[in-house]
């Protein structure tokens, strides 16, 4: 009779750090623009048609929306596997996909080592490699907790089969 999988509550890492840059630089980002157009004398404004003002407020929040994409990452780890997102990338991949969890000296970011579908897999050199932005190093010992946690659902996974 096959073991039963252990009841794990999902959890989700994201960066308290890259998030809070992320909103300073936004918030910078449009209080600058705001005061340059503040700043500009009438007869520029004046001259500015409303196709342009309107590009140029497009193209404010394309940049506001481009910091708000990179601080969304995020890593979410359930009973089924772990997925995460980078920037618009999203992936998914179960528990027996994955190696296990790094978080090197030096490395902005975790990482996950993935099992390789095409080929054998003999030493951790031969693991493919995906960065996980949502655990940022920089976030010190809750970074390094995270990787942890994670290391351990894997264990208790692995235990269950």
């Amino acid at each position: 009779m096959a073991a039963e999988a252990p009841q794990v509550r999902p959890i989700a890492y994201s960066s308290r750090r890259l998030r809070i840059i992320v909103a300073v630089f936004a918030l910078c980002l449009v209080g600058l623009s705001f005061l340059f157009w503040v700043g500009l004398p009438p007869s520029l404004k004046a001259a500015f048609t409303l196709s342009q003002a309107v590009t140029l407020l497009i193209i404010l929040g394309g940049f506001v929306l481009g910091l708000i994409v990179l601080g969304s990452a995020v890593v979410k780890a359930d009973a089924d596997g772990i997925s995460f997102r980078n920037g618009l990338s999203r992936h998914w991949y179960p528990w027996d996909r994955v190696h296990r969890f790094v978080l090197g000296p030096g490395d902005p970011w975790a990482h996950v080592l993935l099992v390789p579908t095409d080929r054998a897999f003999a030493e951790e050199l031969d693991a493919e490699r995906r960065m996980l932005m949502g655990i940022q190093a920089g976030d010190g010992p809750s970074a390094e907790a995270a990787v942890e946690d994670l290391n351990r659902r894997l264990r208790e996974y692995r235990a269950s089969q």
